[in-house]
């Protein structure tokens, strides 16, 4: 039987054509920027592999080791669980035309974001006084790891990913939150800028494909969350780079 080899770009979904499937798997013989990307994730958790954006043996290798570590199906194909565990985000359905060119991105439901950043005429922060146990709890769980480190996938407090930190914290008050930042955009329900409250959760924008960040709330315009530069830290929203790149808030509690 002929293999038909799908591509999905590491980040967002690209639109081939005119029928669905319900994955795109990623094996020997797929090629582009995309398995460029995934490449270089493989090279992040120390496996021996060149991002050539060619998915030959030594990528093969590298994924088949990287299932085994994770107790996954070592069959060295990045299928959905496998590109979950290697990105922390979920694989979307994708769609095929004959050729294997991408003719244009399908817009994701996190990646339909109209505009980013927060009007300073119309938002007033304001300091609140966290009455509620569960608020607390979690706020201040989620500060006793100010200073672990990031790590890509990271999920435990030997280093952290923003989503990751997310889901830690909360899992830790017995409350399951989706692994990806883009999944939990979907989580709670939608609230203003200026009804945010301690325990909320937090997403931004930080390039173009959609939700890419994920943090909790603290109040007064500060929240706390896993970067790549300082790890898991406190920042602010009020101005500079979080400011900008704010797409809104959901409450889950």
């Amino acid at each position: 039987m002929k293999i038909k080899k799908y591509t999905v770009l590491a980040a967002c979904l690209l639109v081939f054509g005119t029928f669905n499937v319900s994955y795109a798997d990623y094996m020997m013989g797929s090629h582009g920027n995309d398995v460029r990307i995934l490449q270089r994730r493989l090279a992040l958790y120390g496996l021996n592999v060149k991002a050539n954006g060619t998915y030959d043996k030594a990528t093969y290798k590298a994924v088949v080791k990287f299932q085994k570590k994770r107790h996954l199906t070592a069959d060295g194909i990045i299928g959905p669980a496998t590109y979950k565990a290697l990105t922390g985000y979920s694989m979307k359905t994708a769609s095929k035309t004959g050729s294997d060119a991408p003719a244009a991105v399908k817009k994701s439901s996190s990646a339909q974001i109209q505009s980013t950043g927060i009007n300073d005429s119309l938002v007033q922060w304001h300091s609140s006084v966290i009455t509620n146990s569960t608020v607390k709890a979690i706020t201040e769980e989620a500060q006793k790891y100010i200073g672990v480190p990031y790590q890509f996938g990271g999920t435990t407090p030997k280093g952290f990913d923003c989503s990751g930190f997310i889901q830690y914290v909360f899992n830790r008050k017995g409350i399951v939150l989706p692994r990806s930042a883009d999944e939990q955009y979907t989580s709670g329900r939608k609230i203003s800028v200026n009804a945010l409250e301690p325990g909320d959760l937090v997403f931004f924008k930080t390039y173009d494909q959609g939700i890419s960040h994920s943090g909790l709330y603290l109040g007064d315009g500060y929240f706390i969350s896993a970067t790549s530069s300082k790890g898991v830290a406190v920042a602010t929203m009020k101005s500079g780079y979080w400011h900008d790149r704010y797409v809104g808030a959901n409450r889950v509690l």
